[in-house]
């Protein structure tokens, strides 16, 4: 499993590894120096014939700088630094290798000269590759002053950037940009990527991203409390498909999802699902919605609600359909009558199945907050809420903005999926997905094409109809968010995208897991 570390989880394992390995620190900053400058030789076949200009801050990072710049200068590059801050007040292993890349005969400019500092657009301009070694993960506070506007001058360049561990501005912890941040081309970081790489927006200022050994073992880095890793479909417990299996071996899905004019949620909802190869799929949806979501999905069998709709003639209806659902997709489409939140938790509450709840179940539902800790904890089977950053902002009756949400996804989704004890899928660039145990994955396929409407719903199809198959709840939501964002990918990037170009890539991808 490929974790996300956070700064400080980070620092304990550089510590664990200089303490009880007895690795010091100084030989850990030259491995990593070694591993960037690896990397350049490996992507860049003309580095000899580069100017490099490395950019070093007065920490650890600009003593990785040191490194790559005296590495580079012995190997015969041209090779300029520029220290962001004064040459006599560096330390500790950065101190060290800073001597050793005068003493190879190379010269630090710093920003604390004023002659130095006017040098800086000339060596700039000079410069083939921008090596950014400032700050490291160990930022917390907005960058300012000069410094800003030296990186706003670096970034208007055009100059390709290699970020050493990770772009100098981006938080480490939340992936947020810190004032200003450097765009970096590539980023080569140490041990373990760190949840900023993943998060946005810095995941957009990371490039092309590289993880090198440095001697940190991989024990301290795979711990049960470094609980946020890559969804990457490779460690799940997936199924195998009975070759004997018939429709009713694979389970039966009740969708509650459209109303008149929302035939299309339901229907997309519906053939998300039976993509993923469920046995059976109904679809419940007001009387004057059926003809609509039937004729849009030929498969699935649909069943008639009354239109006037209310708690006791719903339930009567979906009860008088004598379906025995293994699992629940509601929400799609389902308009925003004042009835609805009763009606959705009678249904949890009458059948005890995995449900995936999305759209207008979640918007019907955050009118009782308050009661979906209760509602989660009286049931035996799971519950997977998939909101978008508004969604989840009403869900929490408006106490966190959804721009408050948006800027630090990652520990919202944990917080409330503990909270109340159940999955989350926090829609958006960089998917969050939270499990009630504090474990959360980030997911990296997808892209700004799915922002469409019938994308979300489709999503709520997928999932639910893995759960009805059987899947583990792990299983069925991580590859279900996976392979809906692969299937985005496999169609391309840009606009015009509709959800329904995604159904043939979720069959084969769903197959080839």
């Amino acid at each position: 499993m490929a974790k996300l570390l956070n700064s400080a989880q980070m620092r304990e394992a550089d510590r664990r590894t200089i303490e009880e390995l007895g690795l010091p620190g100084v030989v850990l900053m030259e491995n990593a120096g070694a591993g960037v400058v690896h990397w350049l030789k490996h992507h860049l076949p003309d580095w000899h014939g580069q100017t490099f200009l490395v950019l070093a801050g007065p920490g650890n990072n600009g003593g990785d700088g040191f490194v790559v710049a005296r590495r580079l200068l012995q190997d015969g590059a041209r090779v300029s630094v520029f220290l962001f801050g004064h040459c006599d007040r560096l330390q500790g292993d950065a101190l060290i290798h800073f001597q050793a890349f005068e003493g190879s005969g190379g010269l630090v400019r710093e920003m604390g000269l004023a002659a130095d500092l006017q040098m800086f657009d000339r060596l700039l301009s000079h410069a083939g590759v921008v090596v950014d070694a400032v700050f490291g993960t160990g930022l917390t506070r907005p960058v300012e002053g000069v410094t800003a506007s030296l990186f706003d001058k670096i970034n208007r360049a055009g100059k390709p950037i290699m970020a050493v561990d990770i772009p100098s501005g981006v938080s480490a912890d939340h992936g947020q940009i810190l004032g200003v941040a450097l765009r970096a081309r590539w980023t080569v970081t140490f041990a373990a990527e760190k949840i900023g790489h993943r998060t946005h927006p810095g995941a957009d200022w990371c490039g092309e991203m590289a993880v090198v050994s440095i001697g940190i073992p991989s024990t301290y880095i795979d711990l049960p409390e470094h609980a946020v890793a890559r969804n990457l479909p490779g460690d799940l417990t997936i199924p195998r498909r009975r070759s004997d299996g018939h429709k009713g071996t694979f389970g039966h899905l009740l969708v509650w999802a459209g109303s008149v004019g929302k035939e299309g949620a339901a229907a997309l909802t519906a053939l998300g699902a039976l993509r993923t190869g469920p046995g059976l799929v109904t679809v419940a949806t007001p009387h004057g919605a059926r003809g609509g979501v039937a004729a849009k999905v030929t498969e699935a069998m649909t069943w008639p609600l009354p239109d006037e709709g209310g708690v006791v003639p719903v339930m009567d209806a979906l009860h008088a359909s004598g379906v025995q659902p293994d699992a629940l997709a509601v929400g799609p489409g389902l308009g925003g009558d004042d009835w609805l939140c009763a009606a959705i938790l009678a249904l949890l509450r009458e059948w005890d199945r995995p449900a995936v709840l999305d759209a207008d179940g979640l918007n019907a539902l955050a009118r009782q907050g308050h009661l979906m800790a209760e509602l989660s904890r009286s049931r035996q089977a799971p519950l997977i809420l998939t909101p978008h950053p508004g969604e989840f902002s009403r869900l929490l009756s408006g106490a966190v903005s959804a721009a408050a949400v948006q800027a630090d996804r990652l520990n919202y989704a944990r917080q409330v999926a503990q909270e109340w004890q159940v999955w989350l899928v926090l829609k958006g660039a960089g998917t969050v997905i939270a499990a009630p145990d504090g474990r959360a994955w980030i997911n990296e396929t997808g892209s700004a094409a799915l922002a469409a409407g019938g994308s979300g719903d489709l999503l709520t199809g997928i999932i639910a109809g893995l759960l009805t198959q059987g899947w583990p709840v792990e299983s069925a939501v991580r590859a279900g968010v996976w392979l809906h964002g692969r299937a985005a990918d496999a169609e391309g990037g840009g606009a015009g995208l509709l959800a329904s170009d995604l159904l043939p890539h979720v069959r084969r991808l769903r197959n080839q897991l």
